[in-house]
This record gives C-alpha cells, sequence and structure tokens, in this order.
C-alpha cells in the first residue's frame, strides 16, 4: 500500500528510503505486532466503524426513501439495489491503484460530495426520469465512497499484519472486522429505530429522504477529520519470515530495482507509470503461484454453492409463517449480531484451529443442520410456523458469511505479494462478489421452474420441500471446495514457497475467470437495469 509518508522497503537487505513525516512504530510493536487499539490507529477504526454504519444506512434506509419518495417503479428499485452493490465487483481496480497512490481520503470526499448533490439536486433538475436517474447515480457513488474505505483499511491491515508472529497473525485483522461488523450492526439499528418506525402494521418513515441525506452529508465528514487527524500510518513491514524461513518472492530485488528506478524518474506521469507496471508485475508473479490458484478455486466453488437459494420454497415459507415487518426487523438485527459472534469466535477461540474444519462446522452445524430441520418442520406442519423462530433461523447465514469474509483477508494477508496487498485483496474480495452475483442468478433462473403449476394444499407442501432439499443439497456440495483449502498458515506459507511458481498458464487462468466474471456481473448489471429486460427471472424480475 504506497502512501506520501516517510518509510523504508526492505527486500533482503535492499533498502529504499522514501520521503515520510511520521514517526515509526515503536520496539515494541515492531517485536509484538501490530495493535490497533492505540491513539495511533484511532482515526482508521473510527474510519471503519462510521463506514460500517453508512454501509447499512444507504442500503437499508437512504434507498427505501428514495423509493418511497420518488414512487419508483419496481425495475427501477432493483437496478438501483443492483447498482448500489455493483462498487464491491470492481474493488480489484480500487485495490490496484491504491498500490501505486494514496486513496485514504479519496472515499470520504466522494460520500461528502455525493451526498451534498443530493441535497440540492432536486431543485436543479425537473425531469422525474432524469431526476430518478442522478439520485441512483448519486447514490452508487456514495456507496463506492463506503466500499473504498473498508478495502483501504483492510489492505494496510493486511499489510501490517506480516508483523504479527505466526501463532497471533490475523488478531489485527480480527479487530478490524469486528470494529466494521459493529458499526454495520449500529447502522441496521439506527435505520430500523431512527429512520423508520417499524410496527407489526408496516413501516413508516420518520424523516424525508431530503433530510436524511443532510444529515449523512456532514456525517462523512467525521470519518474523514478522524483520518487526517487521529491516523498516523506505519511503515509497510518486510515479506512474512516465519522461524527462520524465507518466504520472501525471490525475485524481490528487481522489485528493489524498478522501486529505485520509479523514485529517480523525473516527471509524476511517468512515476505512476511505472508504480503502476511495478505492481502489475508483483500481481502477475503472485498470480502464477499455486498458492493463489488454490485459494481462488476454493473462494470460487464454496462462495457459489454455498450461496446458492432457491426463492421459491423460502419465499412460500415466509408467507405461511405470516412473516411481518417487524419480524424481518428483527431478522436483520440478528444477522448482523451472527456477524459480530462470528469474528468474536474466530478471533478469541479459532485464530489457530484448522479452516477446514471452520468452515465445515460454519456450514453443516452452524447453518444448514438448524435450517433443515425447521424449514422442513415448517414445510409438512403447520403448528410449527413462527415468524421469529423462522426469522431467526433464517439469519444463521449471516454466521457463513462473516465467517467467509474473516477468511478472504486471512488468505490474502498470508499469499499477498509485498506491495501489492491492495490489488490481491482486490481481487479476492470481487471474484467472491461476483460469485455471489452469480449465484443469486443461477438460483433465480432454476427457481422459477418450481413455480410453474396449480398444485393443492399438500402438493403445494410436498413441491416446497422437495426445493428446499434440492437447495440444500446443492449448498453442501460446497464441502468438495476444502480440497483446495490448505489447512492452517504453516501449510499455505509452506505451499507459497515450495508450490509451483511462475506459471504464466496460471496467471492468465486467474485473470480470465476474474474477466469473465467482470464480463457476466456487467451483463446481469445491465439486464436489471434496462426497462425491457428488469422483468426477467433471472436477474429477480418476476417474469416477462
Amino acid at each position: 500500500m504506497s502512501s506520501s509518508r516517510v518509510k523504508e522497503l526492505q527486500y533482503e537487505g535492499t533498502e529504499i528510503p522514501i520521503d515520510s513525516t511520521n514517526s515509526a512504530p515503536s520496539d515494541k510493536e515492531e517485536k509484538d505486532g501490530v495493535n490497533l487499539m492505540t491513539f495511533r490507529h484511532a482515526g482508521l477504526l473510527v474510519s471503519t466503524l462510521f463506514a460500517g454504519v453508512f454501509n447499512t444506512c444507504l442500503k437499508r434506509g437512504l434507498l427505501p426513501l428514495l423509493q418511497a419518495e420518488l414512487e419508483l417503479e419496481t425495475y427501477q428499485a432493483d437496478a438501483a439495489n443492483m447498482l448500489m452493490l455493483l462498487p464491491w465487483s470492481y474493488v480489484f481496480i480500487w485495490g490496484f491503484l491504491s498500490d501505486a497512490m494514496p486513496l485514504l481520503v479519496l472515499n470520504y470526499t466522494l460520500e461528502y460530495n455525493a451526498l451534498s448533490s443530493e441535497v440540492t439536486e432536486r431543485a436543479v433538475l425537473g425531469h422525474r426520469m432524469i431526476l430518478i436517474n442522478a439520485y441512483i447515480g448519486l447514490l452508487m457513488m456514495a456507496s463506492f465512497g463506503s466500499v473504498l474505505a473498508l478495502v483501504i483499511a483492510e489492505t494496510y491491515v493486511v499489510t501490517q499484519t506480516r508483523r504479527e508472529r505466526l501463532q497471533e497473525r490475523g488478531r489485527a485483522l480480527g479487530t478490524l472486522l469486528m470494529t466494521q461488523f459493529i458499526g454495520e450492526f449500529f447502522g441496521q439499528i439506527a435505520t430500523d429505530e431512527i429512520i423508520f418506525n417499524i410496527t407489526t402494521f408496516g413501516i413508516t418513515p420518520l424523516y424525508s429522504f431530503r433530510d436524511t441525506a443532510l444529515f449523512f452529508m456532514f456525517y462523512s465528514l467525521v470519518p474523514l477529520l478522524a483520518v487526517l487527524s487521529l491516523f498516523r500510518e506505519n511503515s509497510d513491514p518486510p515479506a512474512i519470515n516465519d522461524e527462520g524461513a524465507n518466504y520472501a518472492v525471490d525475485n524481490s530485488q528487481m522489485f528493489a530495482r524498478a522501486e529505485r528506478s520509479r523514485r529517480s524518474s523525473s516527471s509524476c506521469l511517468k512515476r505512476s507509470g511505472k508504480a503502476l507496471h511495478l505492481n502489475w508485475t508483483r500481481l502477475r508473479t503472485s498470480l502464477g503461484k499455486e498458492a493463489t490458484t488454490r485459494v481462488i478455486r476454493f473462494l470460487m466453488i464454496f462462495i457459489f454453492l454455498s450461496e446458492f437459494t432457491l426463492t421459491y420454497p423460502h419465499a412460500k415459507l415466509e408467507e405461511w409463517c405470516n412473516v411481518t415487518d417487524k419480524a424481518k426487523s428483527s431478522g436483520d438485527i440478528t444477522m448482523e449480531a451472527f456477524y459480530i459472534l462470528a469474528v468474536s469466535a474466530w478471533k478469541y477461540c479459532a485464530i489457530n484451529c484448522n479452516w477446514r474444519w471452520c468452515v465445515s462446522a460454519s456450514l453443516i452445524l452452524i447453518m444448514m443442520t438448524p435450517q433443515v430441520l425447521y424449514f422442513f418442520m415448517a414445510a409438512l406442519a403447520e403448528n410449527t410456523r413462527s415468524a421469529e423462530a423462522f426469522m431467526f433461523i433464517s439469519s444463521l447465514r449471516g454466521f457463513l458469511r462473516a465467517a467467509l469474509i474473516i477468511l478472504e483477508v486471512i488468505l490474502s494477508a498470508e499469499i499477498a505479494p509485498v506491495g501489492g496487498e491492495g490489488a490481491f485483496v482486490g481481487i479476492i474480495v470481487s471474484m467472491s462478489s461476483v460469485m455471489r452475483l452469480l449465484a443469486t442468478s443461477s438460483s433465480n433462473a432454476l427457481g422459477y421452474v418450481f413455480e410453474n403449476g396449480n398444485y393443492t394444499e399438500s402438493e403445494e407442501r410436498s413441491q416446497v420441500a422437495f426445493a428446499l432439499g434440492v437447495c440444500y443439497s446443492i449448498r453442501l456440495m460446497g464441502v468438495v471446495a476444502l480440497l483446495f483449502l490448505p489447512r492452517q498458515k504453516e501449510e499455505l506459507q509452506l505451499l507459497l514457497r515450495y508450490g509451483a511458481q511462475g506459471d504464466k498458464g496460471t496467471t492468465w487462468w486467474v485473470l480470465g475467470s476474474l474477466g469473465c466474471a467482470f464480463l457476466v456481473c456487467t451483463i446481469f448489471n445491465l439486464l436489471a437495469v434496462i426497462p425491457s429486460t428488469s422483468c426477467l427471472r433471472i436477474v429477480g424480475g418476476s417474469g416477462c
């Protein structure tokens, strides 16, 4: 992760001085690792906390207010929701750029500008369709700002994690993710208790969209000031070196020479070009490693299968259980609480446990077993149906999703190349986001098959039970992906050091997969946005 501060990059004894105004980390921090619970990193934690709150309020507060105030059509609301998630699919680009130039303050600048434009846009634009499109675009920019804040914070801590000893490595990332999830938890509570009045009879907005956007415009300035005044960035540590084993890349001397060449360039344009080229070289070298390929294969297969959800049986169960808006609100808050519970359990109890066992337990024991037992009972026995029980059991998927987010950043911290952490974290996050989108689209395409036909009550119960069986059988197949996942940090580091390296075919396979994922993501987003195709079931429509 690059910055304008003074630091020293070390590559096998080669030191490259870079201008800095920040003090070096303390001797204790150099010895014991990175501690985020200090005044030095207070601004980073405040930024992450506020970004988590804002991210939730934006999706579940501002967007519904916009939908109600402007009376959006169904396809417009779906398009807005899709565009709000779009920045997550393109994190690779922002991460790649963040390795070559400082972007930490850009995120809140985007949020402030987008929200301030929302406040004044209505007075400027008179045409309703232009107004709607402008508001949706501005909300997407605000979402991009919060996504950028979270990803760059993760990239910084991924870099600093290399200071930690083997048995402690990942604890700082646990602190950061817990801060983010706590922010999202408070954001959900604020949405349900402050922005809206949610009862069993429905949802009533307490404030207008304009007033809420005006509040968040000033709200976005708080983390910006915190980052500028309360955050002192540490110098980048060298590559991971466990028990004296050299895990640094073999061509680090080449990177050092390239860095010196970049610093000696006269013009800013040339320095930026060389920085991007150097970052691309690091990334290409890292993608050619067997360790990277196995990690990406695991994430692609496991996320796609574990996120597969047929809409039809779950929608029927929700209808049969008489789920109210109040019950949905309680379920959303409970899901956010499971995010916090998952990261707490990992940080304090399972930081050195077998990754395969942790993921298997999260999928099978914590999420699937309770859901299968209750959903089948609710489908077949009417007296077991309860709105509160249905939402609580459904919210268990938050534990698995949090476990996957934790695993994504931990894997990135272990194998990300020195100096290319942002791009690597971006690849992992982008691939995961796109696979979730593909899982949703595939679920929609297959799910509508079960909806056709006029069933009696008993036949419909059997049909729902059969659809649930198909859904959870597909999810269970996700355990096959665990064959690609190393058991723990030691095994991954050995694979990184002694596994296959420099395979150009592997590099282009990874980039090709990411490119295809980008293409598919773009196509589905366009189908969801265009009015004539937004009704397609494959993008979540009700059918044309």
